[in-house]
């Protein structure tokens, strides 16, 4: 980071310290494509401090779990007067010919979902069922997110917490566990993020194909007039 970076961080710090709310980001679940080799989400909201509206789509690979070439798609208008409607309409417009190539359509079974305003729900730990019929035995799926701590001398120069990763786990009833991500660095895109939740599990089941799940993860990190919110996806293809 650069003097002049290190110094307009600390100013948003300094600013952070004494607010009251910072930027919640929503989100929208796009979909999948037909075979669920593709995931779609949006994310958007107004930037605090600025007033500015933005929009993000993200396009991801669900077998590489990573995003599609060209992906993220973003609009950020640089006027307080702006609508949030404007800047959804701009990222979609430019993530338009992407969606429609991928035929993102399908728009999943929703298992859970836990707003951060939920407070009886655990942040961390989410067990689902994917059988569907009541009078079946439950197949139960497990999802269980586990913070890490990684030193950042820039952070930490500023506040007192240490910057945050993350390790996701899926476990199915009855198997062993599988690791879906586990952070062995922070990438700049999250650099200083303190806290992380378990925000929603996504199901897509193709006919003749694998079910892939996305699990869409609130990312907390320091703000402007607070903590903000964003989110990232975690995907995976089960037989």
């Amino acid at each position: 980071m650069t003097f002049r970076a290190a110094c307009a961080f600390a100013a948003v710090l300094l600013f952070a310290s004494t607010a009251r709310a910072g930027d919640q980001a929503e989100r929208h679940v796009l979909g999948f494509s037909p075979d669920g080799g593709t995931f779609a989400f949006e994310q958007f909201g107004v930037q605090d401090g600025s007033g500015f509206p933005y929009a993000d789509i993200f396009v991801i690979d669900t077998v590489t779990d990573r995003w599609v070439a060209g992906s993220p798609f973003s609009a950020f208008l640089r006027d307080e007067r702006a609508e949030l409607k404007w800047a959804r309409r701009d990222a979609l417009a430019q993530a338009g010919n992407m969606l429609r190539e991928r035929v993102i359509s399908h728009p999943g079974r929703l298992l859970a979902s836990n707003p951060p305003e939920e407070i009886s729900a655990d942040p961390h730990k989410v067990v689902v069922n994917t059988n569907p019929v009541p009078i079946s035995p439950p197949e139960l799926w497990t999802f269980t997110l586990r913070e890490k701590t990684f030193k950042n001398p820039i952070c930490t120069a500023f506040v007192s917490d240490d910057q945050q990763g993350f390790t996701l786990i899926m476990q199915k009833d009855g198997q062993d566990p599988r690791v879906l991500h586990d952070d062995t660095a922070i990438p700049e895109g999250r650099s200083c993020a303190v806290r992380y939740a378990i925000s929603d599990v996504v199901l897509h089941d193709p006919k003749g194909g694998k079910r892939v799940f996305a699990v869409l993860i609130s990312v907390f990190k320091h703000g402007f007039e607070g903590p903000d919110r964003r989110f990232l996806a975690v995907t995976a293809q089960v037989p």
